[in-house]
């Protein structure tokens, strides 16, 4: 009786064991945060990519109840951030700041060691951004019109900051759509391209209109024309490349939160559901509209196919420009 009693309990806690494994995540308690949560940037800090990581991170972290440490992991169009974050446990530790490049890249570069579609799982997308077309007041040029002529007069001897790969598409798109050859210098994000810029050791750049409204209004630098569909509401009487000059011309940058591919979908449910709440608040919301950045809260579903649909864009793009890195 005692052995068959014995054996009875082995098995009973077998089952249990079993059962409790199997159970999501939120019925163990919200186990759930349980440490600190690193958020990776692809870019260098001060830069816009960096800037939007800090304010989602500082008030994500009231609602996990951990700190959400950013970690700028500055290189090669953010692909070497992309590949910390593909590689990580996907255990909703190692979250990924995800902008353009990660649809891009793919496309750009001759290999990326990450798949956008299997290494990463969308959380929420968080929204886009237009972008200046800004020159360094030694280029004799005030519209995006005089800009284009000057630039065919001079052929090669104008170069642009590349801080990221959808500032290169942008600016190989307008090359391509106006004839024009200005030559490509890259930099690590746009912190580190901002003081040659100003030095006028490159006289073109194309970056966020939150990054390079303080130089235009200090006369450090000119604006001839927003990247976006629309003006921009910070500065209505900058015309689009499109009305300036380029018809049908649009290139804008965006962001969102992704994790490692394979991380738990409770974790997920978790993490939208708390991005979605900073988004809401009126001081991240304020935070990204100086960026000229509308909040854009997502489903995973959602961003998911925006990425799928994004994906298919920007390999028209490069292979239509020609634009490629190896």
């Amino acid at each position: 009786m005692n052995k068959r009693f014995q054996s009875m309990c082995h098995s009973m806690m077998v089952l249990l064991l079993v059962a409790i494994t199997s159970l999501p995540m939120t019925a163990l308690g919200q186990a759930y945060p349980s440490k600190p949560v690193r958020m990776v940037v692809g870019f260098a800090a001060g830069g816009p990519a960096d800037v939007i990581a800090r304010a989602l991170g500082r008030r994500l972290a009231s609602y996990l109840g951990e700190p959400v440490v950013v970690e700028n992991r500055p290189g090669a169009d953010a692909n070497i951030a992309m590949d910390v974050v593909a590689r990580a446990a996907p255990d909703g530790y190692t979250l990924l700041l995800a902008q353009s490049g990660l649809s891009i890249n793919p496309s750009l570069y001759g290999k990326v060691p990450f798949d956008p579609l299997r290494d990463f799982i969308p959380i929420s997308f968080v929204g886009e951004a237009s972008n200046f077309v800004v020159v360094h007041p030694s280029v004799p040029v005030h519209s995006l019109k005089e800009f284009i002529d000057y630039a065919k007069a001079n052929p090669g001897k104008l170069n642009y900051a590349s801080t990221s790969s959808p500032t290169q598409l942008a600016t190989e798109m307008l090359n391509q759509m106006a004839g024009v050859s200005i030559v490509r210098i890259p930099f690590k994000g746009a912190a580190p391209a901002i003081p040659e810029l100003l030095s006028g050791r490159v006289q073109v750049m194309i970056s966020s209109i939150g990054t390079l409204l303080p130089h235009v209004k200090a006369n450090k630098v000119r604006v001839l024309a927003v990247t976006g569909a629309a003006r921009s509401s910070l500065t209505p009487d900058v015309p689009t490349v499109d009305e300036a000059g380029i018809p049908g011309y649009s290139a804008t940058t965006w962001y969102g939160v992704v994790a490692p591919g394979g991380t738990p979908r409770a974790i997920i449910e978790r993490l939208n559901s708390d991005i979605r709440k900073v988004l809401s608040e009126p001081e991240i919301k304020s935070l990204l509209l100086a960026q000229s950045i509308d909040a854009a809260p997502s489903s995973p579903e959602e961003f998911d196919a925006f990425i799928r649909a994004d994906i298919a864009k920007w390999q028209k793009v490069v292979k239509t420009s020609g634009a490629k890195i190896d």
